[in-house]
């Protein structure tokens, strides 16, 4: 889609023949649901996933019919939104995050990418080998169904396929960090099932909630709520010494429920937890990675599939950029330096939430009627809650991400804020995010920002930007320049001036156009 919306042909080899049937990922970060926006699909993935008025609240219980440890609120995706508009809550952003499943996400994401003409998908196509020229890559595809063979001749390859990236090992590249960490839960081996129960489930007597969080001596577990209504996912560590086949899913999703009703199996995958790896590099000449192809996380968080939408963002630029003849020659180096330490920041984030979650200790009492088992869920119910902010309040990691050691970004000088997962700041110092504010026609800032270089002009500036704006015409960089009144703009950025990357990063600011103009131009466009 990055490489579409710009106008670059570009095509997408897919070796499944459509998109997911069994969600994996099910939580859209704001960052993410930003660059949705972006490219003008964030409103039909708002629009997909559980209902606008249902709950996202995460409950823990000891059984689904149990004693409910601890519950925490978190806003429905209509009550999010209202907030976001209104300026409260904890997400400074137009679009917060949304809970919707990878099956639902996918299938948007690719009907909107079929919208471009630049844009061509092979669903049902593997990559079967490529070699690299020197100015050029030729990829060898085949059709999985037919054993048809094809071969694509590009200027670039980008590898997004996954922890066994053929690409990547190609490229001779390794990951770096941890894998095969054990805890008591959300490490090791795990099996997820998909199932359908019929609605009403009158014999679940927790409030609605988007997941279940089920903790006791004898099993760990958690649901997760896919549609608001008859469709869930459940998630279980495989116990030593048994494998997915040898495990009765059904009768683990009743000793979890403690209750027995009817459930439909529709998918099972398993999958391991325990990973916090990233890639020793994000690529090599004209071949590039993103995704998980590069990073694996323990999905706490959800960080996974978000970290890589970023990637995306990161490279989709640049890329494009480069092929319209404005990028410079260490433009595309740059993604690895920008993106490399967000990858090693969030798999450690990741980390510390699966350790959280993954090595709390639950009393043999919990699920007594005694006066000791009150105690303990009340201790346990405390902690619990504790957790859930750390984890799933965290704008600091969706909006917080700087690049601060970047070769295209022109430093200020000025210190760098704290980087806290659980807390964010608004900053405009150059290889942040740029601040979002909410302009007095009732728009979004980043709306009115350009696709590619938007030099922002704010409230009092009366600063000559000609220079700049020659500068950037004599490079052929394409460059929007947006007059921005509104007062508060200008204590967010805290210059008469700030020069905004396409991924929506500050590249620049300051209260003048420098005199070494051309030079910022060719610092910002890798030259």
């Amino acid at each position: 889609m990055e490489l579409g919306w710009r106008g670059v042909p570009c095509v997408l080899l897919n070796d499944r023949a459509e998109t997911a049937k069994h969600p994996k990922a099910n939580a859209t970060g704001a960052r993410s649901m930003e660059h949705f926006r972006r490219l003008g699909v964030a409103h039909r993935i708002r629009a997909a996933g559980l209902p606008a008025d249902h709950p996202t609240d995460l409950v823990y219980l000891t059984r689904l019919t149990g004693y409910e440890l601890a519950r925490f609120p978190l806003p429905s995706s209509s009550e999010a939104v209202a907030l976001a508009r209104a300026g409260e809550g904890n997400w400074p952003t137009p679009e917060p995050p949304h809970r919707v499943s990878q099956i639902f996400l996918e299938a948007i994401l690719k009907d909107h990418a079929e919208s471009f003409p630049d844009v061509s998908l092979r669903f049902g196509w593997r990559l079967d080998s490529y070699r690299r020229g020197k100015d050029h890559v030729v990829a060898e595809a085949v059709e999985v169904a037919s054993e048809r063979r094809e071969t694509f001749r590009a200027e670039y390859l980008v590898g997004c396929d996954g922890p066994r990236s053929r690409v990547r090992k190609q490229l001779g590249i390794e990951y770096e960090g941890e894998s095969g960490v054990v805890r008591p839960f959300m490490g090791g081996s795990m099996l997820a099932v998909y199932f359908r129960t019929p609605s009403p489930r009158t014999w679940l007597k927790a409030d609605p909630a988007w997941m279940y969080w089920i903790l006791n001596p004898e099993i760990r577990t958690f649901f997760v709520s896919i549609d608001g209504g008859e469709h869930m996912l459940f998630h279980v560590q495989i116990p030593p010494g048994e494998t997915p086949s040898n495990l009765d899913a059904i009768k683990l999703i009743h000793k979890a429920a403690a209750v027995e009703f009817p459930v439909e199996i529709l998918s099972a995958l398993p999958w391991t937890a325990g990973y916090s790896l990233v890639a020793q590099r994000y690529g090599s000449g004209r071949v590039f990675l993103a995704g998980d192809s590069i990073h694996l996380f323990t999905p706490t968080g959800g960080l996974g599939m978000n970290t890589g939408v970023d990637d995306a963002a990161n490279l989709g630029w640049k890329l494009a950029a480069v092929l319209q003849g404005w990028g410079g020659p260490k433009l595309l180096d740059s993604y690895d330096v920008e993106r490399r330490p967000i990858g090693i920041r969030n798999v450690n984030f990741a980390k510390s939430f699966a350790t959280s979650v993954g090595t709390l200790m639950v009393s043999d009492h919990i699920e007594s009627e005694t006066r000791q088992g009150a105690e303990d869920r009340r201790r346990l119910g405390k902690r619990l809650h504790e957790h859930a902010r750390s984890e799933f309040i965290i704008p600091g990691i969706w909006l917080g991400p700087r690049y601060d050691r970047s070769p295209i970004c022109w430093t200020d000088g000025t210190p760098a804020p704290t980087d806290h997962p659980n807390d964010f700041e608004p900053t405009a110092r150059p290889g942040a995010r740029a601040p979002h504010l909410w302009r007095d026609d009732g728009t979004a800032l980043f709306d009115h920002l350009g696709k590619y270089f938007t030099l922002l002009r704010l409230s009092g500036s009366n600063a000559d930007t000609t220079r700049l704006e020659e500068a950037a015409a004599g490079r052929g960089v394409p460059l929007k320049v947006l007059d921005v009144p509104e007062p508060a703009a200008r204590e967010l950025y805290e210059r008469a001036l700030a020069l905004v990357r396409p991924d929506q990063h500050v590249a620049w600011r300051g209260d003048r156009i420098p005199e070494e103009a051309t030079a910022l131009i060719d610092r910002v466009r890798g030259a």
